[in-house]
């Protein structure tokens, strides 16, 4: 555990933060301190070391956005490492950590940059709307970590009540060619675009294919989000796994689109 600056300038602040900090208290921490770069991920449960490991992401932001190195245990060489941001093979939810790595080294640290500039990520779920709902025009850091805290809280379950392990499915990218047609047949269908990619609401996709709030015994598409699964008490890792291939392979049928599990399945 523990959060320390290792080095800062006029524009930014780096610290190391053990593996074993939880990662709302490092929000936190940056939060008080009128630092940018994490407050958009705010609420999100883990802790910092895994952070990397799945390039936690939300409301416009990436781990990736803002950490410099990882600091590590190779458990088979038994060397120490220190893998660079670009050495990291971080994706949409993805890393080396997540592949090559995965069980092979352990994260001991992570090294992040902030920025004391107050560069905030607004167009993303809903942010400015809030703000406008708060007549907020200049927002803060603290603000943008209130307001994200907020819609988290009004649209995701707790994990401490309700069993889940965050979004299930990844939201798909395709092509011009294929969300052109895609959007031919469902002219409503949410998205972003990327550049010259699309990347498609899993979330849209798996309520639109009559999944959302729907429920097999003790797990079950979350009402208010469908790309949460829930465990509503007795589920099995099976029965949850099971339930998430019926998503899959309706979607499939509908719309021509694999969905992409987020969630790491282990067994």
């Amino acid at each position: 555990k523990g959060i320390k600056i290792i080095c800062e300038d006029e524009s930014s602040v780096l610290l190391e933060v053990g593996s074993g900090v939880i990662w709302n208290d490092l929000v936190d921490y940056t939060v008080s301190r009128n630092l940018s770069g994490i407050e958009n991920l705010t609420l999100i449960p883990g802790t910092a070391g895994a952070a990397p490991v799945q390039n936690i992401g939300a409301y416009g932001v990436e781990a990736a956005d803002v950490i410099v190195r990882v600091n590590g245990f190779h458990l088979e060489t038994r060397e120490w490492l220190t893998i660079d941001n670009s050495e990291c093979e971080f994706g949409y939810r993805d890393s080396i950590f997540k592949n090559r790595l995965r069980n092979r080294v352990v994260i001991c640290s992570v090294v992040f940059r902030l920025s004391k500039n107050c560069e905030l990520r607004l167009d993303y779920g809903g942010i400015r709307e809030e703000m406008a709902k708060r007549n907020i025009s200049d927002p803060t850091v603290s603000d943008i970590s209130d307001i994200v805290a907020a819609i988290r809280r009004s649209k995701l379950p707790d994990p401490a009540e309700l069993g889940n392990a965050g979004s299930f499915f990844k939201n798909p990218v395709i092509g011009g060619d294929r969300f052109r047609r895609l959007y031919k047949s469902y002219p409503l269908v949410k998205f972003f675009r990327q550049g010259d990619l699309y990347k498609i609401s899993a979330a849209w996709l798996i309520e639109q294919a009559g999944w959302k709030g729907y429920r097999i015994n003790d797990t079950g598409c979350y009402d208010r989000q469908s790309l949460i699964l829930v465990n509503y008490g007795r589920a099995t890792g099976r029965e949850i796994l099971a339930f998430s291939e019926k998503i899959r392979d309706s979607v499939s049928v509908m719309f021509g689109i694999a969905l992409e599990r987020e969630v790491n399945v282990i067994g």
